[in-house]
């Protein structure tokens, strides 16, 4: 199973980026020992960090999404390039919370919401473009929702999902960014809204759909045009050097 991330236009009023991130995230799993809640954590980051990835304009730019939310977690950070390629990081991959009432992993409780969400875009000018927001509730997708009301001044859904199965495995991770353009009709805002219990069960879709395929049944009374395939990948070409710079470039508490 390869990694997918479409990007959709709804009734040429709304831009919809889908992706299937399993493998991806599988991958990271791997790599970074995570137990199922720092699975979810990680998966999460990752995911939405190939999905802003997935809009930047040229292949060399890239942008870093940063949690600190005073959570067991500890930092959690992922990087994207334009070419859909990620990798991340979670503090103490180990986190291990009990599961919440409704029986899901508790990741707003192993990030935190005493802290920010940071978005660093690598534009290839003098500076970094840097945005940040307050914390809602530690959940990520709630968290870069209210990040695109307040920096980017666009209301946006976002759905962020990262199933670990009972043997710790990952079973499917994905995400959608909904985001209606400026002027859109009511009569579309309307219909979006109608779909929202359909968007919420997007990761259970992918079990049997492609992203497309899925947003598709999703919106499936409403115009769908195909704009753009990727495909997200985790590449970790970190070198020794390259860490401790990372390292070095955090606060003496983080």
């Amino acid at each position: 199973m390869k990694n997918q991330l479409v990007h959709l236009m709804l009734n040429d009023e709304v831009r919809i980026i889908a992706a299937d991130t399993t493998q991806l995230v599988e991958e990271a799993k791997a790599i970074h020992g995570t137990y199922p809640v720092a699975t979810a954590v990680l998966g999460r980051t990752l995911t939405a960090a190939a999905i802003l990835g997935s809009q930047l304009r040229w292949e060399w730019e890239n942008l870093t999404i940063t949690l600190n939310g005073g959570g067991p977690a500890g930092t959690v950070l992922a990087t994207a390039n334009g070419n859909c390629e990620v990798k991340g990081y979670i503090a103490n991959p180990q986190v291990n919370l009990p599961a919440r009432e409704d029986g899901k992993l508790d990741v707003g409780g192993a990030v935190g919401k005493d802290g920010f969400l940071t978005v660093s875009k690598d534009l290839g000018l003098k500076e970094p473009y840097v945005g940040q927001t307050a914390l809602v509730s530690g959940e990520i997708a709630e968290d870069l929702a209210y990040y695109y009301l307040q920096s980017e001044q666009q209301p946006t859904i976002v759905y962020l999902s990262v199933w670990v199965d009972i043997d710790t495995s990952v079973l499917r991770a994905g995400g959608l960014v909904i985001s209606p353009m400026p002027g859109a009709s009511e009569e579309t805002l309307s219909f979006i809204e109608s779909r929202l219990f359909e968007i919420q069960n997007y990761a259970l879709m992918l079990m049997q759909y492609s992203p497309e395929e899925a947003v598709r049944k999703i919106f499936r009374d409403g115009k769908i045009e195909l704009t753009r395939e990727q495909e997200p990948k985790y590449i970790c070409n970190c070198s020794k050097e390259r860490f401790s710079q990372g390292i070095l470039s955090l606060g003496r508490e983080e």
